[in-house]
């Protein structure tokens, strides 16, 4: 059953005390804390736009086990159409609220953990897989809202996870029970972790048998005895408390951000039924691989509508100040509009050109996902200077809302922030501006365009893997004369033929040594 935005928030507030800290200072109610306000709306804009009959089909979808309504975050990718139709709404969603939604990493978790649950189970005899689907009905029964850990905080990078000093580098297993598993451990940078109902932890990185404790899969509520959280720092968090009164909030952006949060997991009880890896490192890496595969396809769509939303504040500033007809300002302008196509496209086309997993799972194309990403660590990042560029000076040194709004400096303020034009005023002017600069600066956007969902160098290694270099070489072998052989030359051509007429074969499925 959907949830309604009350719902959701009635939820969250129904949770059990949780140990969460900010500036060396318990939170007492994460719900009505100023700094934690911008991101509860946003989660809660997700919940609402999902009731909205505009908004029905592009977010929610039948479930395959139920047949319910379901939310696309609680429901995997069965094919090509699901793919795309992830990534359209990570587009339009960023196009809305600007931000993390809160809710993906989760349904990326599942899109990892259910094939590669089949896949010990088909070769182990394990029953991972049954344990997964009944967690998901789970899931989608209730509507929850579903965050992943991935990223250990690794300690000494040169040690493998089981030769830290502190084992607390990764999450591990410290006791395996009749009924279930201990763990323990950091998780870092968890984007939306203090709003979610269920927390999936996930390994980071491939493992050796040596490192069989750390090789774990699972799923905890949030409101688990035994997690502490520590909430990451921006460079606004001081601003929310200035929100009241006559000052909107203008300084802040706008009203939808989202969070970090540091978790600590200290020997946290996991039952059986939540249980969905123990031990098997030679599956870690085909997990990692379905996973990422659909999760790097999702950074185009967000990143997309982050740099739509991003060229439309540079737009307004433009119309503002009356330059919009200069030819370098429209330049700039078409260039952050096609750096959101470029990476909109590459989503869709990963969508596409993915494959069906035996388990009825369906992966996005790995090595066009890896571009995407790869893509997505770039290009937006372009598009945030050509912003800045268009907004001049007037980005973080503009006077403060406070300061707008003062009996003593406000009317001196806005004389000086007056575009001059009279379809707009100085405040609209600040506001566009302080967009641009949430965007930026005052939030974690361009640090996700960077490191969520892997940085740079994570993307060139995956894709690296799912490089047929031999293919490429024989490109060359048979366009040069280089090989003689006619018949070998004949086989060549052929490939190439028969990999440019289908969409894609299991050839991409990542295979359990995956390097």
């Amino acid at each position: 059953m959907l949830m309604t935005k009350e719902q959701f928030q009635a939820s969250i507030r129904a949770r059990k005390p949780m140990n969460v800290y900010f500036l060396g200072k318990k939170i007492e109610d994460l719900t009505t804390f100023p700094p934690l306000a911008a991101s509860f709306n946003a989660i809660s804009t997700i919940y609402d736009l999902q009731s909205r009959p505009e908004w029905k089909d592009l977010i929610t979808v039948p479930s395959h086990l139920s047949g319910q309504p379901v939310s696309i975050y609680n429901a995997p990718l069965r094919s090509a159409e699901d793919a795309n139709r992830k990534t359209r709404a990570a587009r339009a969603l960023a196009e809305v609220v600007g931000c993390c939604t809160h809710r993906c990493t989760g349904s990326e978790a599942f899109a990892g953990l259910g094939p590669a649950c089949y896949d010990m189970d088909q070769d182990l005899g394990t029953h991972y897989f049954d344990r997964f689907m009944k967690f998901l009905d789970y899931v989608q029964r209730n509507d929850l809202t579903c965050t992943v850990t991935v990223t250990d905080v690794k300690g000494l990078r040169t040690l493998a996870p089981h030769e830290q000093p502190d084992p607390d580098a990764y999450v591990h297993i410290n006791e395996v029970r009749d009924d279930g598993i201990v763990i323990s451990g950091y998780k870092c940078n968890q984007t939306g972790i203090l709003f979610a109902h269920e927390i999936v932890i996930v390994p980071t990185t491939n493992m050796r048998p040596e490192d069989k404790d750390f090789a774990l899969a699972c799923a905890v509520p949030a409101d688990t005895p035994g997690l502490t959280f520590v909430l990451g720092r921006t460079p606004q968090d001081k601003r929310f408390f200035e929100v009241g009164g006559d000052i909107e909030g203008i300084d802040l952006g706008k009203k939808y951000a989202d969070h970090q949060a540091l978790v600590y997991f200290d020997h946290v009880f996991v039952p059986n039924d939540r249980v969905f890896m123990c031990g098997e490192t030679k599956y870690v890496g085909r997990l990692l691989s379905y996973f990422t595969a659909v999760h790097r396809l999702t950074a185009g769509g967000c990143k997309a509508g982050g740099c739509s939303a991003l060229c439309g504040a540079a737009s307004l500033i433009a119309d503002m100040i009356g330059v919009q007809k200069a030819g370098h300002i429209r330049t700039k302008l078409t260039q952050m509009a096609m750096t959101a196509e470029t990476v909109y496209g590459l989503s869709l086309a990963s969508g596409v050109e993915g494959f069906q997993h035996p388990s009825g799972f369906w992966i996005p194309n790995p090595l066009m996902s890896h571009t995407c990403k790869y893509t997505c660590t770039q290009m937006p990042f372009e598009a945030v200077r050509l912003a800045r560029d268009i907004l001049a000076g007037f980005g973080e040194t503009a006077p403060s809302e406070l300061d707008m709004r003062s009996k003593e400096v406000g009317e001196l303020c806005q004389r000086a922030f007056n575009p001059g034009n009279p379809a707009y005023t100085a405040m609209d002017r600040l506001r566009a501006g302080r967009f641009i600069e949430h965007m930026a600066r005052g939030s974690n956007w361009t640090a996700m365009a960077l490191h969520g969902g892997g940085n740079q160098e994570a993307s060139t290694v995956m894709a690296r893997s799912f490089t047929d270099w031999d293919y490429l070489k024989n490109l060359v072998r048979a366009a040069t004369g280089m090989e003689k052989d006619p018949a070998r030359v004949d086989e060549i051509i052929a490939a190439i033929g028969k990999r440019q007429g289908r969409i894609c074969t299991n050839r991409d499925l990542p295979q359990s040594d995956n390097k």
